[in-house]
């Protein structure tokens, strides 16, 4: 299941290019790499790594949800008869 959400928020929710947000991320590795010794570069790639694959989850996690909601929706609409919040709450409090 969790493939195929992901090939689906890969065809449904195209990455839009940050092409400032990528040159400001390029030119500070480029600036701290050449402050950072070789133990100190590697510490900082794996945070690096880390967090693009915290905010790839994170991503992920929120097309899901507003997929759910969008199935939670369409199933909604089918319902005959239609959903009604009056008549829900006149049940809910019948049965109290």
């Amino acid at each position: 299941m969790y493939d195929y959400m992901q090939a689906l928020q890969a065809r449904f929710s195209p990455e839009t290019p940050c092409v400032e947000r990528q040159a400001e991320v390029i030119r500070l590795h480029r600036k701290l790499d050449k402050r950072l010794d070789r133990k100190r570069r590697r510490e900082l790639l794996e945070l690096v790594d880390a967090e693009a694959r915290l905010q790839d989850d994170l991503s992920l996690a929120g097309f899901i949800a507003g997929f759910r909601l969008a199935c939670g929706i369409a199933h909604e609409l089918g319902l005959e008869p239609p959903y009604s919040f009056p008549r829900e709450e006149e049940e809910r409090i019948g049965k109290g």
